[in-house]
């Protein structure tokens, strides 16, 4: 294991400026040390993202609230024309949410009585609407789109629960994001598929394929395929700083962690001897380079197979 404190005399021996296993606290080398945390954040950013990864895990709990309406009617774009209405309709329904492109009105019964009428609007783009509804006994609740012109009706989700607050009441979609960023503030991107899958009805635990990624940042996960998923992923390093404990350990292995003083001395040293700082990036970029382009280790993976096939 590697500390800061490792890192900062690696760094002054290869300037000359320190000498056994003491950190000089004189003039001489008060310079550089107040320089080293941005010299080291520099080398880490290097590293962490460009081959020799920081590698950790999140895990996601992935059960979508259940849908009390059929999968065939939630999912389908519903398009009426005046003077034509549509309805929808579900017992114990407690939250509802829908994407609505149109104008006209929607009244939204519990039981028998007209409890909203609210007015749709959105001629230009589909509009996201949530609603908590007071249902203590576990009415029907119907929903009545009635159209001014033309109106499309999309993503409807009717729930058996109430939500805190309305805008916490999840879209119905077919797949469900998730910013990794919420998630794991370090968050750099997924790891070579490294998504592993434990199912909800079934004892299993395997690497999963079934999933997307929108612009490296956002994991997507069908609705269907509940269960708790563990993602491994390349880290962000922590950043150094003054306060940075000397005793602080890296989370890289010892191989890599030999590299930040070379690179370090190369960005510290310049004004005292261009040639010899130089040398120290060229040692640090040769030696990076090597360590790159190491073959990975392969991960131990269990599968099933849910056909049969293999």
């Amino acid at each position: 294991m590697t500390t800061w404190y490792d890192i900062k005399l690696a760094t002054l021996q290869k300037m000359f400026a320190a000498e056994g296993t003491t950190i000089p606290t004189d003039e001489s080398t008060k310079e550089y040390v107040a320089s080293m945390p941005y010299a080291c954040n520099e080398a880490l950013q290097l590293i962490a993202t460009a081959g020799k990864f920081i590698i950790k895990s999140v895990s996601i709990a992935h059960f979508p609230v259940p849908n009390l309406i059929d999968d065939g009617i939630a999912k389908q774009i519903h398009t009426i024309y005046a003077p034509s209405v549509f309805e929808v309709s579900a017992k114990k329904t407690r939250s509802l949410t829908f994407d609505v492109l149109g104008t006209g009105k929607l009244d939204i019964f519990v039981g028998e009585n007209l409890v909203q009428t609210d007015i749709i609007d959105s001629p230009k783009g589909f509009t996201e609407y949530k609603q908590n509804i007071q249902n203590m006994n576990g009415d029907e609740v119907r929903l009545l789109f009635t159209p001014g012109n033309q109106m499309s009706v999309k993503a409807i989700g009717m729930y058996e629960c109430n939500f805190p607050d309305e805008k916490d009441i999840p879209p119905y979609k077919k797949n469900i994001r998730y910013a990794m960023r919420e998630y794991a503030s370090d968050y750099y991107q997924i790891d070579n598929n490294q998504i592993f899958y434990e199912g909800d009805a079934k004892e299993e635990y395997l690497q999963t394929s079934e999933y997307f990624q929108e612009g490296n940042k956002v994991l997507v996960l069908p609705r269907d395929k509940s269960g708790n998923y563990t993602i491994y992923y390349k880290a962000y390093p922590e950043q150094i700083t003054q306060e940075t404990d000397d005793a602080y350990v890296f989370p890289i292995d010892d191989e890599v962690a030999t590299l930040i003083p070379l690179y370090m001395a190369s960005q510290l040293y310049k004004d005292d001897d261009n040639g010899i700082a130089t040398s120290y990036r060229n040692e640090f970029e040769i030696a990076f380079e090597r360590l790159s382009q190491k073959t990975n280790v392969p991960v131990a993976e269990h599968f099933v197979s849910e056909s049969g096939w293999i």
